[in-house]
């Protein structure tokens, strides 16, 4: 009669790496990781969450000029603040409201008081640079009144100025070409 055998022990096995699975002892995408500087937006700051979307939205390759400032108003009330604007850069400002906020507005006066650009459409993310699809990039510079004004809610809102390289006027040029002309003409 055969003698019954007893199962061996076995080694595990190890397992492969599944593409697209976390791997034990490796960092993981969108986690903090030790030693490493942590994310300065915390998960839970909407006001933020929403400057970072509105920035990608409508001035991706901006850089910011100034950092995200913060207030509360109420319905019918504004605040200003002063922007320092550097002639020949191009510029755009950008609001975002809470969730309180239904009609946010921004406006933009020069050093004499003129307004040069507005945005007071019916939403909670006005930005100011977006006249004739290009950014704002005034000829004078100096300080700037940027107003905020809560048109229709309350709460919460931030604004934030973003600028691009000095003299990246996107507005085409109007001085005759000095390039020479095509072969055979």
């Amino acid at each position: 009669m055969p003698q019954p055998t007893m199962p061996q022990p076995t080694m595990p096995q190890p397992t492969m790496p599944q593409p697209g699975m976390p791997q034990p002892g490796m960092p993981q995408p969108g986690m903090p990781q030790p030693g490493m500087p942590q994310p300065t937006m915390p998960g839970g700051d909407f006001i933020a969450s929403q400057m970072q979307m509105r920035q990608q939205q409508f001035a991706q390759g901006m850089a910011p000029v100034m950092p995200l400032t913060r207030g509360t108003l109420a319905q019918h009330s504004n605040q200003d603040y002063q922007v320092t604007i550097t002639p020949g850069r191009c510029y755009k400002i950008i609001g975002v409201g809470g969730v309180g906020v239904r009609d946010l507005d921004l406006k933009l006066f020069d050093p004499n008081g003129t307004m040069v650009d507005q945005d007071i459409a019916t939403d909670n993310y006005p930005v100011i640079g977006l006249n004739q699809q290009r950014p704002l990039c005034p000829q004078t510079g100096g300080s700037y009144r940027l107003r905020v004004e809560m048109y229709q809610g309350t709460g919460e809102f931030g604004v934030q100025v973003f600028g691009g390289m000095p003299g990246a006027n996107p507005m085409p040029s109007t001085a005759p070409s000095t390039a020479p002309p095509p072969e055979g003409e």
